[in-house]
């Protein structure tokens, strides 16, 4: 199995026209990678959840930080990234990450943090994975949603956007416009 850093050094080494990438770089180099390592800074996995279809988001608002999210969380120490993706699937949906065709993460973001009453993280080197589901078969479970979430559904674009005030979250949503939502 390939250890997180030989894979973020893979994947970073392949996206070097970004301009983020530099940054990304950087922290890598620094090494303890994960929250458990490094708690102040460190790398996360969203995972998106769109239907091409029906052209929504699945988000929610998130009891921590107090913005409208899509689901992730921290790597943990030991996983990879798709293990790490698997893992926040079963905890914040409930539901199996096998069901769910998980690629490259095809968005980097940095997020810095400044939540000190509720979140000792500084800063979030993000790595977004868009998950293509079917909204009328999608059916995470209620109670695992609201272990983080105060509400969480499927949301038109305009709608997310008028819900969402974080900066990389608004990146994430038109990515997703812009890449799954234009044919």
């Amino acid at each position: 199995m390939q250890t997180l850093a030989d894979e973020l050094k893979e994947l970073l080494k392949n996206k070097t026209s970004i301009e983020i990438i530099p940054r990304f770089l950087e922290r890598f180099s620094m090494g303890n990678l994960t929250r458990d390592e490094d708690n102040k800074s460190h790398f996360c996995a969203y995972f998106a959840a769109y239907d091409p279809n029906a052209k929504e988001v699945f988000i929610g608002h998130h009891k921590k930080s107090g913005l409208w999210l899509f689901n992730g969380g921290h790597i943990d120490k030991d996983e990879n990234l798709k293990q790490s993706v698997m893992r926040e699937i079963g905890e914040e949906w409930g539901l199996d990450g096998n069901d769910f065709q998980i690629g490259s993460p095809a968005l980097f973001t940095i997020t810095e943090i400044d939540n000190p009453t509720k979140q000792a993280c500084k800063h979030h080197y993000d790595l977004w994975y868009f998950i293509e589901a079917d909204k009328n078969e999608f059916k995470p479970e209620e109670s695992k949603l609201m272990e983080e979430f105060h509400e969480a559904g499927w949301k038109k674009i305009d709608e997310a956007q008028n819900l969402i005030k974080g900066k990389n979250t608004l990146l994430a949503i038109e990515f997703v416009k812009d890449n799954y939502f234009s044919k």
